[in-house]
């Protein structure tokens, strides 16, 4: 119960207490006097009637006697006025039942009235002729009684309403200092840091106000610190502090993560070779040569951005540079390698480069079955081909992987406008299981893929290519309609969750379509439904993302944040748009289960989104060693073909 109410009710007691306090005295005080007035009432009359009447006694005129007793008893007052005659003894009286009207019989049965009966001695001279009984009504008491306590009642109800209205306005004028309390703690609880801006004059919350900012202030410069923490050791580790780009371990670890997939799409790999560096170092000076570097890592990381959120540029050496493109073919390789070189053999023109010459590329377009080592092998060859050919030459090499990997751009579109027509994709689900002893399913990831004259093309072949041809969003809309249906018609266990492209949830109209959609559901199929975005996703459309996020919040949808890590990126995200889980990207599963300052990465993100209240999902989980070892780290769940392959819906 809350305080106000609480109060309310302590208001509402005390003045309850009260008005039965000043009832009761009302009510004896009133009756009292009702009493006192009817005896007197009954003595005068008798008094009176006795001295009136004490002639006709002396002349035993009983019909004037009787005359005066219906004058007395006429004035209503009285329910029986009898005289008693000592001569012969009878009794000459005039009565008649109470009547009480305007009075409810409860109160009647409630209230005991003891109606006095007055006496007086008729005399004449010496003589007593007889004697007066007068005894009250007390159907004039009932009713002046009933009507005091009436008006009282009536009187008190009005003012008791009145106060607790007026009473209940001031009580949440005070009280407002107190929401406004709730609210932060709610949202410090939440890792929002907000500080109360209208401290209140009342002294004791004036008080905790004051301390409640500090704390909140203080939360947020150690959760800040976490952050930094995290940030400056991550860069520290994996990026290169001359170009600003990943390193040549964090290109590795990238290498090493994708390489690791069983579902890879077709990439491509490129090696970009700067030419002259030590001679414009030893002649120019390294002022120089970090400017070359740095502004051919400025042209690699906007052309990478402007391709795939998912790619990865890093310096692997002095001169060297590496791309990796995912789901690429190998027209638009030699349209970026191109584009590339263009770009690079203009710092010549701005007088950065040496000379004329700038650089050499290598390329070259590989599948799922060749091996990280083949790879890198096949582009270091590709590189040395373009530099035997001369000055600022690329060289690209198409591995002619077979027909999957000769199907055109419109091909492609051909295949995926008429899969989203006929809601022909092939679902499977893989499950997120608790870390520990219950192994209890977290919720299961749905995937995707399309077949095509008899083989099975996953996601990872087509993704980007729907998001080139504006289809990403309709994709959505299909995988999601058909996973509602999935749970509406199955028995499902735990939750699906369905990952959302950036492209789609970027359009205003599909997050209304979402949000009808959801409304629509009942809450026991709303609650198997979760929802995923990408880390690059969000860094790329974080205004789109909230907007989003706060939707599901609204309609109380799970959702979560995918590849987290996986970019060199500040995490202060996290506290705007608070998901229930983050999957941390799977090269940090392998580094947990290497050397220990490597685990050391792992263990800060772990502190640092646990901090948050927010549960960690490990990707990636691939034997027992690694399995083993995120034992070691506050993760809830975890993800793998050890844990378990993706089945069909």
């Amino acid at each position: 119960m809350t305080l106000f109410r609480q109060l309310m009710l302590t208001i509402i007691a005390i003045f309850s207490l009260m008005l039965i306090v000043v009832m009761g005295i009302n009510f004896n005080s009133t009756k009292g006097y009702l009493i006192g007035q009817l005896k007197s009432t009954a003595n005068d009359s008798a008094t009176s009637l006795s001295m009136s009447v004490s002639d006709f006694m002396a002349l035993e005129d009983y019909a004037a006697v009787e005359s005066s007793i219906n004058a007395v008893f006429d004035s209503g007052y009285f329910s029986e006025v009898r005289i008693h005659a000592y001569d012969n003894n009878q009794n000459i009286d005039r009565s008649s039942d109470v009547i009480i009207e305007g009075v409810p019989n409860w109160f009647i049965k409630l209230i005991d009235f003891d109606v006095p009966v007055a006496k007086a001695v008729i005399s004449n001279g010496w003589n007593e002729l007889g004697q007066v009984y007068i005894t009250g009504n007390a159907g004039y008491a009932y009713h002046q009684l009933w009507l005091a306590t009436r008006d009282l009642l009536i009187s008190f109800f009005i003012i008791g309403a009145v106060t607790l209205i007026f009473g209940s306005i001031a009580l949440r004028y005070l009280f407002k200092p107190l929401v406004e309390l709730e609210k932060q703690a709610e949202a410090i609880q939440q890792r929002r840091f907000i500080k109360t801006i209208r401290v209140p004059k009342t002294r004791e919350l004036r008080s905790v106000v004051l301390s409640m900012n500090r704390m909140a202030e203080k939360l947020e410069k150690e959760f800040a610190s976490e952050v930094e923490t995290a940030q400056w050791l991550q860069a520290k580790a994996f990026k290169d502090t001359v170009s600003g780009l990943g390193n040549r371990s964090y290109f590795e670890n990238r290498m090493k993560s994708h390489f690791a997939e069983r579902e890879r799409g077709i990439d491509g790999l490129a090696l970009v070779s700067l030419v002259d560096l030590a001679k414009l170092n030893n002649e120019c000076g390294y002022e120089s040569a970090d400017m070359f570097i740095q502004s051919a890592a400025d042209i690699l990381a906007k052309k990478v951005a402007s391709i795939s959120s998912l790619a990865t540029v890093a310096r692997l050496s002095g001169a060297d540079f590496v791309l990796l493109i995912p789901n690429i073919d190998c027209h638009q390789l030699k349209l970026i390698v191109d584009d590339i070189m263009v770009d690079l053999v203009d710092l010549n023109t701005a007088s950065i480069s040496y000379s004329i010459s700038v650089a050499n590329i290598g390329a070259v377009i590989i599948d799922g079955d060749v091996d990280r080592s083949s790879a890198m092998s096949q582009v270091d060859a590709a590189l040395r081909e373009a530099k035997h050919k001369g000055v600022n030459t690329c060289k690209v090499f198409d591995l002619k992987m077979g027909k999957d990997a000769e199907i055109s751009r419109t091909v492609w579109k051909s295949i995926l406008e008429t899969a989203i027509q006929k809601q022909s994709f092939g679902l499977k689900k893989q499950k997120v299981v608790m870390l520990g002893d219950t192994e209890e399913t977290l919720h299961e990831e749905v995937f995707m893929n399309i077949e095509h004259y008899g083989k099975i093309y996953h996601a990872g072949y087509f993704i980007e290519l729907a998001d080139q041809f504006g289809l990403g969003r309709q994709i959505d809309q299909v995988v999601i309609g058909r996973v509602i249906e999935y749970i509406k018609s199955k028995h499902v266990g735990a939750p699906l969750t369905v990952n959302l492209l950036a492209s789609s949830y970027a359009e205003p109209d599909f997050i209304a379509w979402l949000d009808k959609t959801l409304s629509l559901l009942k809450p026991e199929v709303k609650s198997k439904l979760t929802f995923e975005v990408s880390e690059q996703s969000v860094l790329a459309k974080e205004e789109q993302t909230n907007t989003l996020v706060q939707m599901l919040k609204s309609q109380n949808v799970r959702f979560g944040i995918d590849n987290v890590g996986k970019q060199f990126s500040a995490f202060q995200y996290l506290q705007t748009l608070m998901p229930d889980y983050v999957k941390v990207d799977s090269s940090y599963t392998r580094m947990a289960a290497g050397k220990e300052s490597e685990s050391f990465f792992m263990h800060t993100l772990c502190k640092m989104f646990n901090s948050l209240n927010i549960e960690v999902i490990a990707t990636g989980i691939e034997n027992q060693k690694q399995l083993t070892s995120l034992a070691r780290f506050d993760v809830a769940g975890g993800q793998g073909f050890f844990i378990g392959h993706a089945q069909d819906m």
